[in-house]
């Protein structure tokens, strides 16, 4: 096993962080349009701004001058007054909210605060981080709530039993969900958490001791904090509740980098391949060998065919007849069945005894191409004669 089996990269570990944030909204189930009522702006206004970009029309209920100075133009409706006495009417709300809100107030008025979310709203959604589990995150969560004492404040986290039996008192139907990391978060998550907790002490006057101790946690180069499981609980009367629709987790990044390297390797592949086939021009007309065949010789590459025994530079004659393209030669001749040639025409079988001096075909040229009778014969001096060349001989050649 490899050390990123266990550990979170901080480019996995935000988008992990931005996935359970999701998951908690699923959990809420708050709906685009429904009003709804959060108690205090938070920490940024977090979860302010997550229930407008949904889509709810978002009242705030705060006390702090700072905070409603700070977050006038935010874009939601100010409630001011306490949770503990909410001044609204009954159901007035769809949802009423306390995110991150209840580990900062006394015990004591958990009760009574979730009783007046459960007169206003129709369903009530707590969220609430977990206590830490690893000694280390403990004795952070110690030195942080002994700071806020000191200040007049207040700082303590409950387990969801607690959640859950107040929960039960005000609404009928409950609704519970966990969410934690599944591995450990990067060493910069320590030293960031530790820096927002020294920020937020300096301005409430903290001992100087506790800080120390904090800074000293910092700087250790072997420790590690695991974030808090982050608890989910809906109440409502019976019946009402909606059930979630959790978001598709996304991939994290070691998956996206082999997606993106696989997709690379895809597209290279095929870059390659066209490249090969632009470069060998394999084509319909080339054929589909590999590699192709060369294509042929144009008119202009290829020598004329010159026959044996013709001198180079040799030209044929053009054909004096070039039959037309609707020229269909005439059929063969075929005598029928019974035919029979008459006598001294030259076809058919010799004349009965053989001796008529006849060729069975007859002579094989007609007049005037006929062989040249003997001289003397008769007929001679008719039809074709010889001549003698130029060369000045009157004699026939031997």
């Amino acid at each position: 096993m490899e050390i990123s089996d266990y550990v979170y990269s901080v480019q996995e570990f935000e988008a992990e962080a931005r996935y359970i944030e999701a998951l908690i909204w699923d959990a809420i189930g708050l709906r685009a349009g429904e009003r709804i009522l959060i108690c205090g702006y938070g920490d940024e206004a977090r979860a302010v701004r997550a229930a407008l970009e949904r889509g709810a029309t978002v009242t705030v209920i705060e006390s702090r001058d700072l905070a409603i100075v700070e977050y006038a133009d935010i874009g939601a409706t100010l409630l001011r007054g306490s949770t503990s006495v909410i001044p609204a009417r009954d159901a007035s709300f769809e949802v009423g909210l306390a995110y991150h809100y209840l580990h900062e107030v006394d015990p004591l008025f958990h009760s009574q605060i979730l009783g007046e979310l459960a007169r206003v709203a129709a369903r009530v959604a707590v969220v609430e981080p977990a206590p830490p589990s690893d000694p280390l995150g403990k004795r952070i969560a110690a030195l942080y709530a002994q700071a806020k004492r000191t200040s007049g404040l207040f700082e303590r986290y409950q387990n969801i039993d607690h959640w859950k039996r107040l929960l039960q008192g005000v609404k009928a139907e409950l609704a519970q969900h966990t969410f934690a990391f599944a591995k450990v978060p990067p060493p910069q998550y320590l030293r960031d958490t530790v820096a927002l907790l020294l920020d937020t002490m300096k301005a409430e006057a903290a001992p100087e001791e506790i800080i120390e101790e904090l800074r000293a946690i910092a700087r250790r180069s072997d420790a590690q904090i695991l974030p808090p499981v982050r608890n989910v609980l809906v109440g409502a009367a019976v019946g009402d509740l909606p059930a979630p629709l959790f978001t598709a987790r996304p991939p994290l990044l070691e998956e996206r980098l082999a997606a993106n390297a696989a997709a690379s390797a895809v597209a290279a592949k095929q870059k390659s391949v066209d490249a090969i086939v632009a470069q060998n021009q394999i084509t319909p007309e080339n054929g589909y060998e590999f590699p192709p065949l060369p294509p042929p010789p144009t008119a202009a590459e290829t020598p004329p065919i010159r026959p044996p025994g013709v001198p180079p530079g040799f030209a044929q004659p053009a054909p004096s007849f070039v039959p037309p393209p609707s020229f269909v030669p005439p059929p063969a001749f075929v005598p029928p069945p019974n035919f029979s040639p008459p006598p001294g025409t030259g076809f058919g079988a010799p004349a009965a005894g053989g001796n008529s001096g006849e060729a069975p075909f007859g002579a094989p040229f007609p007049p005037p191409f006929a062989v040249p009778p003997a001289p003397g014969a008769p007929g001679a001096g008719v039809g074709w004669q010889w001549e003698p060349p130029d060369s000045g001989t009157s004699e026939p050649p031997v």
